[in-house]
């Protein structure tokens, strides 16, 4: 592909078509969220947390292989999915933060991992031209905060399996919008 010779416009459509609007992101995501509920049955406090803490490194190659079983491109050269995967690469700085948590409130951990994991998707808004993306940044910030700080009791217990919820219904609202937008793509260039 000559990404050199494309509009911005043009990026952007190849990148929705390529990645399908990262939705494997988000099926890894609500695997890792319904695992760490499950886990939670059986596991409790600073056991729990740590588990919570190493679960976060998974949730990359689980999509790259859900990318890849639904023949996906998430790993796309184009400027903007780099651009992306920049942009996913911050949750790496994110760690030091989460381990500071563990290691002073570790009942906080699943609220800092949802703040700060919702406050990433944000850019994507614009990348992927989907309005879900705003919407799910806010809900999955202010939920995170609800259930993992104000309800605090709740944050190893509801608070996986509602975040699960809000990261399926982003899986079917993207694959919605990458249909939509292929339909109305393919009736432009005919």
């Amino acid at each position: 592909m000559d990404y050199k010779n494309m509009t911005l416009e043009e990026l952007k459509n190849d990148l929705i078509s390529e990645a399908q609007k990262g939705h494997p992101f988000f099926l890894a995501g609500a695997l890792y969220w319904l695992a760490m509920g499950i886990i939670g049955f059986w596991l409790e406090g600073q056991q729990l947390a740590m588990i919570y803490l190493i679960g976060t490194c998974s949730i990359f190659p689980l999509a790259i292989l859900f990318g890849n079983i639904q023949k996906i491109n998430i790993l796309s050269k184009n400027p903007l999915g780099v651009l992306g995967g920049i942009i996913g690469g911050i949750q790496a700085f994110y760690l030091p933060i989460w381990v500071v948590v563990y290691m002073e409130h570790y009942e906080w951990l699943p609220m800092a991992i949802g703040v700060l994991g919702a406050s990433h998707f944000l850019p994507y808004l614009w990348i992927y031209k989907s309005r879900a993306y705003l919407l799910f940044t806010i809900s999955m910030a202010l939920v995170s905060f609800i259930f993992g700080y104000v309800l605090i009791d709740q944050a190893f217990l509801s608070l996986p399996f509602i975040l699960m919820g809000l990261y399926l219904l982003m899986v079917l609202v993207l694959i919605m919008e990458t249909k939509d937008f292929k339909s109305k793509t393919s009736i432009n260039i005919s």
